[in-house]
């Protein structure tokens, strides 16, 4: 978590951390020409390394992608070798990037909102620590934390594991670093930047790792382990590894960003860490958390599932919540080729097919016997098993179509 100067961008990149000794109060704001974060990108972190004595030092960012699971670069949470990094487009170390050890993890600092402060207190700490376990950080840039408790009501991200960045496509940077457009402690946003190019690669500027991709100006010291979305669906591609343009720099004359802004003479290059080339890595994290991941296209997993209890469509992960024989509980759509699970049938409520509870089947040797009528109400059994199966269906009614449809 330190400043790397580099002497030619050809030879290293710089790691995009900060001083690990600079005080909480006294960063700058994040990301080149980007604009206030919102709301929308609560996800987004400040992610610390505590002293002994309580105190932050450094400063990275990072994402969460559950409520106790966070998402950050490997040197956010490590002590690494002086120097930058250079690597290979296969993934070995050319030079710098060392790891020499991991922070104890409990001194790990995570700090939600918009803006901070030096009596800004944090949410969680670290609990347990998942990294590839690499002395390098050359494709290997990468942490899971598992805090010490649930950030109740906190956002999270949706994460992309199960395909790679695609060249092209745009992506929203989000980060705590240095910035060339204000000087306040404030979450920043750069939106609509270009991913140049995926990993493996060779480029003029350097390489690219297996488990990387390459973006141009967007951000720069502080924002390491900050979260790439993918502007189509907002789920994260990557963590910030490193990165800058090779300019000279004079920390007593040079303002802090100007080895991370585009010149006439200089281009800026900007590596992340991809989440989906280390999917294990990831889901031996949200194992260990107890929790699930929320996929990209998928549900959010906090939401209930078939047959559980729901109080709304909201409350569902498929956004449709019925009453069935008095009870409201979450269903799914269903069709000739979903089919339903077992204890549930297909049936047609309400213009569409959704899981339903299979009605209680009447046993062949039964006698069947007439409804007992009580308050004007038939609580009795069926006269018929048939009788039975048309009345358990039509004691299911549809509270949420519309939520469903509009999904």
């Amino acid at each position: 978590m330190r400043v790397l100067t580099i002497p030619t961008l050809l030879s290293a990149f710089t790691l995009l951390g900060c001083g690990a000794d600079a005080p909480l109060g006294g960063q700058a704001a994040p990301i080149i020409d980007g604009v206030a974060s919102t709301a929308d990108e609560d996800a987004a972190v400040w992610v610390g390394i505590l002293s002994p004595e309580g105190y932050p030092q450094g400063s990275c960012s990072g994402v969460l992608l559950a409520e106790n699971v966070l998402l950050t670069a490997r040197h956010c949470v490590s002590r690494t070798a002086d120097g930058g990094i250079a690597c290979s487009k296969d993934g070995k170390p050319i030079s710098g990037g060392g790891v020499l050890s991991d922070y104890p993890v409990e001194r790990l600092a995570v700090v939600i909102g918009t803006t901070m402060g030096r009596t800004t207190k944090a949410a969680a700490r670290g609990k347990q620590l998942f990294t590839t376990g690499a002395k390098n950080l050359c494709n290997n840039d990468i942490a899971l934390v598992v805090l010490d408790r649930k950030i109740a009501g906190a956002k999270i991200a949706k994460v992309r594991l199960d395909a790679p960045p695609v060249k092209g496509e745009t992506m929203t940077a989000v980060g705590w670093g240095v910035s060339n457009v204000s000087r306040t402690n404030r979450r920043n946003r750069r939106a609509d930047i270009p991913i140049t190019s995926v990993g493996p690669i060779s480029t003029g500027t350097g390489a690219v790792g297996s488990g990387e991709f390459q973006i141009g100006e967007g951000i720069c010291s502080g924002d390491s382990g900050g979260p790439a979305f993918a502007t189509s669906t907002g789920a994260v591609l990557g963590v910030v590894s490193r990165g800058g343009n090779g300019a000279p720099y004079d920390p007593a004359t040079d303002p802090a960003w100007t080895q991370c802004v585009d010149t006439a003479d200089y281009k800026t290059h900007n590596i992340y860490t991809r989440v989906d080339a280390f999917k294990d890595l990831v889901l031996q994290t949200f194992e260990a958390a107890g929790t699930e991941p929320w996929l990209e296209g998928g549900p959010d997993p906090r939401k209930a599932k078939l047959g559980e209890p729901c109080d709304g469509p909201d409350a569902c992960r498929s956004g449709i919540c019925i009453d069935a024989g008095g009870k409201n509980i979450c269903t799914n759509p269903c069709d000739e080729a979903t089919a339903c699970p077992d204890g549930y049938v297909c049936s047609a409520v309400g213009g569409s097919k959704l899981c339903t509870p299979k009605p209680a089947e009447v046993p062949v040797s039964a006698t069947p016997t007439e409804p007992t009528v009580k308050g004007g109400c038939a609580v009795g059994g069926p006269s018929s098993p048939a009788r039975g199966l048309a009345t358990g269906l039509a004691a299911v009614a549809l509270v949420a179509l519309a939520r469903r449809r509009r999904r």
